[in-house]
């Protein structure tokens, strides 16, 4: 029986010290492989509608949203020492529904994030938040670095 290696990757990054991390992982293992995997690399933004933020407040957080992906994007490229085959998305909304709906929409095969340390502000009933609300709703290899 021969297992392929996962082709299409999502990390998911906020800019903190685990996301950073899982940003490095993903690049250095990119850097190891060929073909090369298609990597989607995605930040999230906080809809201002649920947290009642204005729209100036909404378009300051998308533009730091869209400064962590341009500096995990480098990051990522610094290590892998390329990134042809990478890609940046932000997107606006709950964290957890955000990145299941990209993997399933985006036919993600290999999930990378940080765990722990996201800033993403969720009022959560379950045990783990974001990162175990993920872990059941999809389907494909995740890499969770902590």
């Amino acid at each position: 029986m021969t297992m392929n290696l996962p082709q299409n990757w999502l990390i998911a990054t906020d800019g903190t010290k685990y996301a950073t991390m899982s940003v490095e992982y993903a690049a250095r293992l990119y850097a190891c492989m060929s073909p090369k995997p298609n990597v989607l690399l995605l930040n999230i933004v906080p809809d201002p509608r649920r947290g009642g933020a204005g729209g100036a407040d909404a378009d300051a957080k998308k533009q730091s949203g869209k400064k962590v992906l341009a500096e995990a994007r480098q990051y990522f490229q610094d290590i892998a020492g390329t990134d042809e085959h990478v890609n940046t998305i932000i997107l606006i909304g709950e964290p957890r529904q955000a990145i299941v709906e990209t993997v399933k929409a985006n036919n993600i095969d290999h999930l990378i994030m940080g765990g722990a340390d996201y800033q993403w502000k969720i009022t959560d009933l379950l045990s783990g938040g974001v990162t175990n609300y993920i872990i059941q709703h999809v389907n494909c290899v995740i890499t969770l670095i902590k």
